[in-house]
């Protein structure tokens, strides 16, 4: 896709402010989802070789295998000095995408309560970034920096 640039070694990038929008299981839900995936797995292991049932056994073997996978995705987006970034961690892969700051065309800020959307337009495509709202003053520094050019425009949104 032009405009988003995939990098497979993930290079150290300088992280400006981080987003509320990453995604990660907190300890709570990481030992939920192991002992989730503990059980199903044991269980079928015990219904296979001492009953002989494989009937259904591969789905409560996929979705054990699948509680562990989540245990190990990470999201994180963030802010740079090259753009906007969001990378994407699993036991498996590392993927990273950038909205470089020449391609951002376009900034609305809506705000709501305590948190606000950010959204980055290039083309008619864009991205969506949820922030705290005492990050949005230094958010607009970072705007001045790199895109002082670039309109932004700011709105309120009622409960």
């Amino acid at each position: 896709m032009p405009g988003y640039r995939a990098i497979s070694e993930l290079t150290k990038l300088d992280r400006l402010l981080v987003s509320k929008s990453g995604r990660a299981a907190g300890r709570i839900k990481s030992i939920v989802f192991a002992l989730t995936g503990f059980y199903l797995i044991a269980i079928t292991a015990w219904r296979y070789f001492e009953r002989g049932i494989s009937s259904g056994a591969q789905y409560t073997l996929l979705v054990g295998v699948l509680s562990f996978f989540v245990i190990g995705y990470r999201k994180l987006v963030y802010i740079s000095s090259v753009g906007i970034v969001r990378e994407t961690r699993t036991w498996l892969t590392k993927h990273r995408e950038i909205m470089l700051w020449d391609e951002v065309q376009f900034v609305t800020i809506m705000y709501r309560g305590k948190e606000s959307m950010v959204f980055f337009e290039r083309d008619s495509m864009g991205w969506k970034v949820l922030f705290d709202r005492e990050q949005i003053p230094a958010l607009n520094e970072i705007f001045k920096k790199y895109i002082p050019d670039i309109d932004i425009d700011t709105e309120e949104i009622k409960r």
